[in-house]
């Protein structure tokens, strides 16, 4: 008698089992996309797969970087429901980073480079300028540091749906709810918008994060209509060129988080090599866990850089500036245990 095996389905917590790899390839891709950027400012290397990065990847590994924090979040929250600790926890791991890195960074930039003064030292450290002349070396923490604030009451939406259709149709609302702010901030102050609306238009994708966050840690499978949806980002990602920027910046994000997806089987797929799987793995992981400080070191070096006349879109040049900014993050995350071990 035949026994029929049945195809066993895909469960949305491989997501979980490869995000360290998937935070490293996605910090890898914003530090590409900066030598592209660098290469469209600079006009150089214009053709082939610069053009390519440029026209369709762009910055959406950054929309992936925030799905991503949404989803670890979940688990997070899950496992400690206490409030005051969570922001305790998420804003001492953000802002000690960052503070140190941004003091040296903005005190070279603003009182000895372009002597801009201490009045802008300060409106560059606090954002105030990233609202008012949208200066963005850092603007990614101002984002995740608003993302952090408002998670508790995104995860209480999406975790207390007492089922799958409510828990759909808060996804759909709290998408809708932060695209019709920008919306509206795009047709009352369009200055505003242009300074911020690449950290306005992600913040749907950090709640989706948390959303699929929660299927994966109930383990639920991968339905069909998640693959027809991927599909249609692949479609669309085709008339993202010259569309309007809403369009274009989801139409990326969707095609960015869909290759997470894709990513996340395939290594699944590859356990069957054991030693390539594992080898692999661990590269990304590495990068996935320095890529706060790879961010940060990054953005640094790369505007020094480009002040200097150096910029990244010479091979030699995003050589030294990946160099550095690895050797900067690693001391960056050594100095930052040290200061939380002092507070705690």
């Amino acid at each position: 008698m035949k026994t029929i095996t049945t195809k066993k389905k895909n469960t949305w917590d491989i997501i979980s089992d490869y995000r360290g790899v998937l935070m490293g390839i996605s910090i890898i891709c914003i530090i590409v996309f900066h030598y592209v950027e660098d290469c469209g400012i600079y006009h150089v290397h214009k053709n082939g797969w610069v053009e390519f990065f440029r026209n369709y990847i762009t910055s959406s590994s950054v929309d992936g970087f925030l799905f991503l924090s949404g989803f670890g979040l979940y688990y997070a929250m899950k496992k400690h429901p206490d409030i005051s600790q969570f922001y305790k926890r998420r804003f001492t791991k953000i802002l000690i980073p960052y503070f140190l890195v941004s003091i040296p960074a903005l005190c070279w930039n603003d009182l000895f480079f372009e002597k801009t003064g201490i009045k802008a030292f300060f409106s560059d450290i606090f954002f105030y300028s990233f609202f008012t002349r949208g200066m963005a070396w850092f603007w990614y923490i101002l984002l995740i540091c608003f993302c952090y604030l408002i998670f508790p009451f995104i995860f209480r939406a999406i975790d207390k749906a007492p089922d799958e259709e409510s828990e759909q149709m808060r996804i759909i609302n709290l998408f809708t709810f932060f695209t019709m702010i920008t919306f509206v901030i795009r047709l009352s102050n369009k200055e505003l918008f242009d300074n911020t609306n690449l950290a306005l238009l992600r913040i749907p994708f950090f709640c989706l994060g948390c959303f699929i966050g929660k299927y994966s840690y109930e383990k639920r499978s991968i339905s069909g209509g998640t693959y027809g949806l991927m599909l249609l980002s692949l479609f669309a990602i085709q008339f993202r060129k010259g569309s309007k920027i809403i369009f274009a910046r989801y139409s990326a994000a969707f095609l960015n988080i869909s290759a997470c997806i894709l990513i996340a089987i395939l290594f699944s797929k590859l356990k069957h090599f054991e030693k390539i799987h594992n080898c692999i793995k661990k590269f990304f992981e590495w990068f996935g866990k320095y890529s706060l400080e790879l961010y940060l070191a990054h953005v640094t070096v790369r505007g020094v850089m480009r002040d200097y006349g150096h910029p990244t879109c010479y091979g030699r040049n995003e050589l030294i500036m990946v160099a550095i900014s690895i050797v900067l993050a690693l001391i960056v995350n050594q100095l930052t245990k040290w200061i939380e071990h002092f507070i705690h």
